[in-house]
């Protein structure tokens, strides 16, 4: 993977990771393959008790996690219910992703959005885009309206609150020396 070339301390804090729970062997390593070379970090579970158990033991929580409703062993709906009882882990933004010819209401699963399968890139994409840019690159919290972006470029992204804003120029200097190994013009620069 092209990232590991840059040392994995510089650009960690620019990576983003994604948790895919897919039970369809194919689809999730396409979507991962896809998403990897956007430059996501990708982490797989065929069903929501082995995401549940890598989320437990994982150092640091995914940026998004992109949730298929009917799988076997735990299906998405009882992942989520067991993901918002846990303190640490209920504010990680969920994605929904669903067959069903109508998608589900995101509200009773306290979901960020939901994306009917086949998933259309682009708008997948930009919802990846839109949660990750409202969490604090550096102390990871909720954003909202008060945020500061720095750039964007796939999963090399960042947005900082008002307590980190103090390191923003500092912070931006970096990842545009991200940017530049990688050969990766920011598609968009915020201020």
């Amino acid at each position: 993977m092209m990232l590991l070339v840059a040392g994995a301390q510089f650009v960690k804090r620019w990576v983003r990771d994604i948790l895919l729970v897919e039970d369809d062997d194919d689809f999730r390593e396409g979507l991962a393959d896809i998403l990897r070379s956007e430059g996501y970090s990708v982490r797989c579970a065929p069903n929501g008790l082995e995401a549940l158990e890598y989320l437990k033991s994982a150092e640091v929580s995914p940026s998004v996690i992109l949730l298929d409703l009917m799988m076997p062993v735990m299906n998405g709906w009882d992942f989520r219910e067991r993901m918002l009882a846990e303190a640490g882990l209920a504010d990680i933004p969920v994605i929904l992703l669903s067959a069903a010819r109508d998608l589900p209401p995101t509200e009773p699963l306290q979901a960020a959005g939901a994306l009917q399968k086949p998933v259309e890139l682009a708008q997948l994409l930009e919802m990846l885009e839109g949660q990750i840019l409202d969490t604090c690159a550096l102390c990871h919290a909720r954003l909202g309206e008060d945020r500061r972006t720095l750039v964007v470029r796939g999963a090399l992204a960042a947005a900082v609150c008002a307590s980190c804003r103090g390191s923003a120029a500092a912070l931006e200097a970096e990842l545009g020396a991200v940017l530049d190994r990688f050969g990766r013009a920011p598609r968009r620069v915020f201020s």
